[in-house]
This record gives C-alpha cells, sequence and structure tokens, in this order.
C-alpha cells in the first residue's frame, strides 16, 4: 500500500503546522490555545489495520477519552487519521492538476476545522446521521474560505476540485 515517504514526510508537517495556524486565526484562536489542542496528525504507517479505510476516505476523526493525571477529569484526544494510499491515489489519477502541499493542506485544514467545531461544542463528535451531510458542506465552506487566502501555488486548483462539496457552483 503507498504511503507518504521521502520529502513528502517533512513537507506534511510543514503543512501541519500551517493548517494548525491559519485554522487557529480563521477562529481568532491564541497561539498558545492552538498549542494546546488535543490533536495528533497519524499517517498510515502509525495507523492499525482496523484504522485503514478503502478507496474515498482521505482522512478520519477518532476521538478518545481519557482522564488527566492532576484532576481526574475527562479530556479528549482526536487523531487525525490520514489514509496516504487514499490521498497518494487521488493525487496520481489526477497528475499535474493536483499538487500534494495544497491538497494535504485542504485536507489537514478540513480535518482541523471539524476538531475546533467539535471543542467548541459547535457541534457534536457523534452528529446525527441526518445532519452529517449539512456539516460537511459547512466545514467544505469554511475551508474554503481559510485556504481562499493562502497564496499558495495549486491551492486555486485544490479549491476548484472541491467546490462543489463546499455548495459553489464551478
Amino acid at each position: 500500500m503507498p504511503r507518504f515517504a521521502g520529502a513528502q514526510l517533512p513537507r506534511l508537517r510543514r503543512l501541519v503546522e500551517l493548517s494548525r495556524d491559519i485554522t487557529g486565526d480563521h477562529f481568532r484562536l491564541g497561539s498558545e490555545e492552538v498549542d494546546s489542542w488535543p490533536v495528533e496528525i497519524r499517517t498510515l504507517a502509525d495507523l492499525q489495520s482496523e484504522e485503514i479505510h478503502p478507496s474515498g476516505v482521505l482522512a478520519d476523526i477518532a476521538r478518545y477519552q481519557y482522564s488527566d493525571r492532576l484532576f481526574g477529569r475527562k479530556q479528549d484526544l482526536y487523531r487525525v487519521n490520514l489514509q496516504d494510499h487514499n490521498i497518494l491515489r487521488v493525487l496520481r489519477q489526477d497528475p499535474g492538476r493536483l499538487g500534494f502541499s495544497p491538497f494535504l493542506l485542504y485536507v489537514l485544514t478540513h480535518e482541523l476545522i471539524h476538531i475546533v467545531r467539535f471543542v467548541k461544542f459547535l457541534v457534536p463528535f457523534h452528529t446525527p446521521r441526518e445532519t452529517r451531510q449539512e456539516e460537511e458542506q459547512r466545514v467544505h465552506h469554511l475551508t474554503q474560505a481559510i485556504l481562499g487566502k493562502v497564496p499558495m501555488r495549486g491551492m486555486e486548483r485544490v479549491l476548484r476540485h472541491y467546490q462543489k462539496l463546499a455548495g459553489g457552483r464551478e
């Protein structure tokens, strides 16, 4: 199964930081708050077999609860499980159109927006099935708004690629 390797891994780390910064800025979160987000980003190399999804799923979010050692209160940890093989498949199927960095920045930002919305209690983690599609459209719209301001080569192509999902027109 193809996975991120070589120069893609340091690029991924930089994209995670960029995504955290621009998502935090959009939601007017301070850098301390962003740095304290209970989030882990994992790639295919880190996933268990049951966390690996077939084609179509680029990433998912798992929520784990634990008790903090100091006060014993319940805390949430969100894990973004990137599906390297599916991301790389999309990029391979569309050679020359979607670049690795802008496409991955879109995926990461989309998932972090979901997490901000969960942490801020704007939407429950277990969204009812009947409102799930509406929430996805809302998050795609927010992702478009945030990334539309990012001056990155190839971002415009990625935004056009996802425009229909955001409820826009081509």
